[in-house]
């Protein structure tokens, strides 16, 4: 979870207080004069140091101001996007310890703000920027150019990067095959084991990793099988499919061939290709199969014979939209429509029908130039999908022909309604959950949690945990029993100091609007370290009944694929926090790790369950390059450390939708489109009736912190996404209500959005 803040300047405040003090005033009006004396200006840091804040105001009518006057923070920026690190404290001094773990990147700071209020309520703030202490480090490979592991991701030899000192780096060497030669680790030059942890040294260093040449090795070719139908008809699709496994390697690719003729290929398995025979007779078909290192397996030929097609028609047109283009951005105003239809054969083209986002615009051309309308004032902001299909006489429908697209429109579609400030004043929001009755309970990350009733938060909160709120810990997750209504539990999962810092899920009795009786702890998670981020958070029942609880890595992403470990994973309790045998790790694990459920996972900030299918989809939060959502599956692996983003690897759920850290080039054309952010922070499933139109019905919405918009995924349509709106706030949850409102929480509110 990424926090943003805006930047200010401690200058002109000051220089603001300073002239108004000059000046003089009958009234109080003259606002206080705050000054930070700890860290001194140019202080700079390495993981592990420990800071001390302090810092004291005057005011010309009240003078010194005393502590209940002061309150601080610290936030730690990242690149172009910041994450809380102290929460706002009241006085003028404190500590805070660097974590050693948590961002690997050079590109970070520190910014320490610090508040004066005077008794008439002017409040000035200023601030100091810590910068860090940096190195240069080379990780060597004797011989040059074998394949290392930098934080579970592979890198090449010699890699180097530039690190803040102190920050620890977790470093691999295995046995691996290299221009015919099999080597195996020997030793790193700073004594560590194969695999072991780096703290980044005060000066620029290298590390070399020294491998023993085990000899050559001979590749072993991969294997390929065929199988096909015996028979197929002219124009109709015939399903080949290929098993290739390669003994010492990974399999390529398997191609398809006709005789000497190269029908198609695929790089991922399993592997397949739709065949569609143009000639009758005998074909001879094979599959070659093409390994990691270059060989190559030609499969037995498998005989089809095609026939003619008899019958009625049953072969389908061919469409290609014309206009707008792929990946066409700015497109404002009425935009026609255009695509082109050939029929394959003797039966014409009958029509064709053009789509935006899965609803047609106007109605079926039956008519050469094919042509549709489309205003795309009515759509708003952001990416959107157009499409075109044939219809022939005999009734047979042509693929979508489609491009993606951007259009400068509104901030929501035609006719929707959004309240921004349906509620405010919250602080640090980081989850909620509705009840029954339409109240909604809002998590704050220093440990309230806050019930929303009729439209209004009420003043007293539900119940006030005691938390650990440094960095992204805090209460982080809350959710209601599913029999709320007979069996009112309202379940919590907060940071706990009890003990050591460790996260815990917790439930409370409600009493109307407020807790009774005690807390009951149903899980306590494992230590944390010292990084404060990779907490995940959110908690919510399935249909099952069982409590599905997403947990992040702790910035640690070796603990993501080891399941002895519940840290990068989601897991699965029963209410009462016992674990279900029915747990695909339940037989093979021990103790909290036989519940996890699935596994490879960053940072599932959120989560969301599908009213009555039960499916879910987990958003996890990105590092360099992509952000995912993925479908939820048991005893899935979703590839942290070793995959980021789409991914073939054998054994790894590849993400259902994916959107990139910036932009491809050209804009729209890679992954995901024009959707580009760094925090995917929200997502909820609207249920198939509701107010909001018929298209929007079972679209999984999702939102985005950094960047702060709303698209939502069609799962009618092969799951594409389009835009849906923004928030002016960062946003870090979403539910649709009572009233079938999508309602979107930011840290510092709730925005209300209503369909026409």
């Amino acid at each position: 979870m990424n926090m943003h803040s805006a930047f200010r300047s401690a200058v002109p405040a000051l220089a603001l207080a300073l002239l108004l003090a000059a000046c003089g005033s009958g009234d109080d009006d003259t606002p206080p004069v705050p000054v930070i004396t700890s860290p001194a200006e140019g202080t700079t840091f390495k993981a592990g140091d420990t800071l001390t804040f302090t810092g004291s105001a005057t005011d010309a009518e009240d003078g010194p101001l005393g502590t209940s006057g002061l309150s601080w923070r610290a936030d730690l920026h990242h690149d172009t996007h910041t994450h809380p690190f102290q929460q706002p404290t009241a006085g003028g001094s404190g500590n805070v310890t660097i974590p050693v773990r948590g961002e690997v990147s050079d590109n970070i700071w520190y910014r320490f703000h610090f508040t004066a209020t005077d008794s008439a309520g002017h409040a000035v703030e200023v601030t100091r920027d810590v910068l860090p202490r940096k190195a240069q480090v080379t990780l060597a490979t004797v011989p040059a150019g074998l394949q290392l592991t930098l934080d579970g991701q592979p890198i090449t030899g010699p890699h180097v990067f530039t690190g803040v000192q102190g920050i620890e780096r977790d470093v691999g060497a295995l046995e691996q095959v290299f221009n015919g030669h099999r080597y195996t680790f020997a030793s790193w030059s700073d004594g560590g084991a194969a695999a072991h942890t780096l703290s980044t040294p005060t000066a620029t260093t290298t590390y070399t990793a020294t491998f023993a040449d085990q000899g050559a090795v001979t590749n072993q070719p991969p294997t390929v099988s065929l199988s096909a139908a015996a028979n197929g008809v002219v124009g109709t699709p015939v399903a080949l499919s290929a098993t290739a496994a390669d003994s010492d390697g990974t399999v390529a690719r398997v191609q398809f061939y006709d005789g000497s003729t190269l029908l198609g290929e695929d790089t991922t398995s399993p592997f397949a290709f739709s065949w569609t025979p143009s000639a009758e007779g005998v074909h001879n078909l094979t599959a070659r199969a093409t390994d990691d290192d270059g060989d190559t397996t030609t499969s037995t030929a498998v005989a089809v014979t095609v026939t003619a097609a008899t019958g009625p028609d049953n072969q389908a047109p061919v469409a290609t939209l014309t206009s707008p283009a792929d990946f066409a951005g700015a497109l404002t105003g009425t935009v026609t429509l255009a695509a082109t239809a050939t029929a394959t054969d003797n039966v014409g083209v009958a029509g064709v029908e053009f789509q935006v986002d899965g609803v047609i615009v106007g109605s079926e051309d039956t008519t050469s130039p094919y042509q549709a309308s489309w205003v795309t004032g009515s759509y708003p902001y952001g990416q959107h999908i157009v499409r075109a299909r044939a219809r022939d006489a005999a009734g047979n429908l042509s693929a979508w022909s489609t491009a993606t697209v951007r259009v400068n429109g509104p901030d929501l579609p035609q006719g929707f309604t959004k309240n921004e400030a349906w509620i405010t004043g919250l602080s640090s929001a980081t989850a909620f959950a509705t009840a029954p009755d339409g109240r909604l309970f809002v998590a704050q990350q220093a440990g309230q949690l806050r019930v929303v009733k009729n439209g209004q938060m009420l003043a007293t909160p539900f119940v006030t945990l005691t938390v650990d709120a440094n960095g992204e810990r805090g209460l982080i997750g809350v959710t209601l029993h599913p029999n709320f209504a007979t069996t009112p539990w309202v379940y919590v999962h907060y940071t706990s100091t009890e003990g050591g810092s460790h996260n815990r899920v917790s439930r409370f009795m409600a009493n109307g609007d407020v807790s009774t009786g005690a807390e009951q702890v149903l899980v306590d998670l494992p230590a944390l370290s010292s990084a404060t981020n990779h907490n995940g958070g959110a908690i919510h029942f399935g249909i099952d009944g069982k409590l599905y609880v997403g947990v992040g890595e702790n910035a640690r992403s070796a603990n993501a694929p080891d399941l002895s470990i519940p840290l990068g994973k989601l897991l699965r309790v029963n209410d009462d926090g016992t674990i279900p045998s029915d747990n695909p790790f339940y037989a093979t694990q021990t103790g909290l790790a036989r519940a996890i459920w699935a596994s490879g996972l960053r940072n599932p900030f959120t989560f969301a369950v599908e009213p009555v299918t039960g499916r879910i989809h987990i958003n996890d939060v990105g590092e360099g390059t992509w952000e995912e959502i993925n479908l939820g599956t048991a005893g899935a692996d979703y590839g942290w450390p070793s995959t980021e983003g789409l991914t073939s690897n054998a054994g790894i759920t590849s993400p259902l939708f994916t959107y990139r850290h910036s932009a491809a080039a050209p804009a729209g054309s890679g992954t995901g489109g024009f959707f580009v952010g760094f925090c995917i922070a929200g997502g909820t499933f609207y249920p198939a009736s509701g107010p909001f139109p018929a298209s929007y019905r079972k679209n999984y919405f999702f939102s985005e912190y950094g960047t702060r918009f709303i698209g939502r995924l069609d799962p009618a349509n092969g799951y594409t996404a389009y835009a849906f709106s923004s928030v002016q706030d960062s946003p870090v949850d979403m539910l649709v209500g009572t009233d079938g409102a999508l309602y979107v929480l930011t840290r510092g509110g709730i925005t209300r959005i209503t369909a026409p």
